[in-house]
């Protein structure tokens, strides 16, 4: 599902808002290839499972990726975007998710049974794509669905190979930690980690829904002043300011909250939890702005460039995980992955010359307050000679 999410949400907001009289025609092309790459994730799943040589574990997995038929009905959800509009949709997805909350709600106080629950996992998506597919054709404005053959289908899955193979390399960067810590250290470590894991994880939502309403704007911006211009690129710089202090304050957030709700709620067995949560919310501005540095490769036409930094980071997270997680254990493991993030979403700009600008325009960002307070200081300092050669 992420690899299908990275490889065309973004390339599908690009092409919408550069081509608005073919929308009609990208969205059925992006509905196609969608659930295209939906079936053949489906299979790949399903084969996975087929190694565990149980049947019911086969019979879950089976039911449990059914939601990527749901998922890949998404595509209206990108001309919202592209038209700056999500709003709509994220009501009509807001309210299915309550209703589906209480549906859950009342099945584990009547019928608690992991079959449903599987059932109700699968189905979701899928509600919730018809309902915004049916808001979408009811729109008075919409573009609705003109089919032009399978060329344009084809030729976004090969646009978007890069991108999903970053996103493979992505959730390798994601999961390498917990897979290491699971074989050198076993359950109980993975135990302890996962805890701290999720509620870090959790903050990833955020930057998310903001650059995805902030990408046509973005898009917007370079097509009339240029890739090159002052205000372009101060558009990206104060971007990557708001994302990482937003991030630096969030992660503070968790990382305070961590500390007091943990060991209430999940007692002292879960007391290093603490520790590895205060480490891996580092990763959290990095991840911020991360999102932004995404959005630029896709308005440029850069898609190799995601593929090399998750590549690398996931590599990175590998080695180190092997090196840290023996010494250390699952403080080991988040040590690793805040390094691996922050070198897949700031470090590697510096690798070459075309991304060299914005790794450039985010150390600005970071040291965004230390900047104004040595600007201040050299400003005073400079008014009080001026006033002492005055006397």
């Amino acid at each position: 599902m992420a690899v299908m999410s990275a490889g065309l949400s973004g390339l599908a907001v690009k092409k919408l808002v550069e081509d608005r009289e073919a929308n009609a025609a990208i969205i059925a092309s992006l509905l196609l290839a969608r659930e295209a790459f939906a079936l053949a994730g489906y299979a790949l799943v399903l084969l996975i499972s087929l190694s565990s040589q149980d049947f019911p574990t086969i019979l879950a997995t089976a039911l449990a990726a059914a939601s990527l038929f749901g998922r890949g009905l998404e595509a209206p959800d990108m001309w919202y975007l592209s038209q700056l509009r999500s709003r709509r949709t994220a009501i009509v997805r807001g309210v299915a998710t309550l209703g589906f909350l209480a549906v859950r709600l009342i099945v584990i106080a009547y019928m608690p049974n992991i079959w449903v629950f599987l059932a109700l996992f699968a189905v979701e998506p899928m509600f919730v794509s018809i309902l915004i597919l049916i808001r979408y054709c009811r729109e008075v404005d919409s573009p609705r669905l003109a089919f032009d053959g399978f060329k344009r289908a084809r030729l976004l899955l090969r646009e978007s190979l890069p991108l999903m193979l970053s996103g493979l390399a992505n959730q390798v960067n994601l999961k390498a930690d917990i897979v290491l810590l699971q074989a050198m250290q076993g359950s109980v470590s993975v135990a302890v980690y996962s805890l701290a894991a999720r509620l870090s994880e959790l903050t990833h939502f955020f930057p998310v829904i903001f650059m995805n309403s902030l990408l046509p704007g973005v898009l917007t911006m370079r097509g009339l002043h240029g890739p090159n211009s002052r205000r372009y690129q101060n558009r990206l710089y104060r971007t990557y300011f708001r994302a990482f202090w937003v991030g630096v304050l969030i992660s503070s957030c968790v990382a305070i909250g961590g500390y007091v709700a943990i060991p209430m709620l999940f007692g002292a067995r879960y007391l290093d939890s603490v520790v590895i949560l205060s480490i891996h919310v580092c990763a959290t501005p990095f991840v911020f702005m991360a999102a932004v540095y995404s959005k630029w490769i896709i308005a440029e036409g850069l898609l190799w460039v995601s593929l090399l930094r998750h590549g690398a980071g996931a590599v990175l997270n590998i080695v180190l995980c092997l090196a840290l997680i023996p010494l250390y254990g699952g403080v080991g493991a988040a040590l690793a992955t805040v390094a691996s993030y922050t070198a897949a979403s700031y470090l590697s700009c510096f690798l070459g010359r075309s991304t060299r600008g914005q790794g450039i325009l985010m150390t600005r960002a970071i040291f965004a307050p230390l900047l104004y307070v040595w600007a201040n200081l050299v400003h005073l300092l400079g008014m009080k000679k001026r006033q002492q050669g005055g006397q």
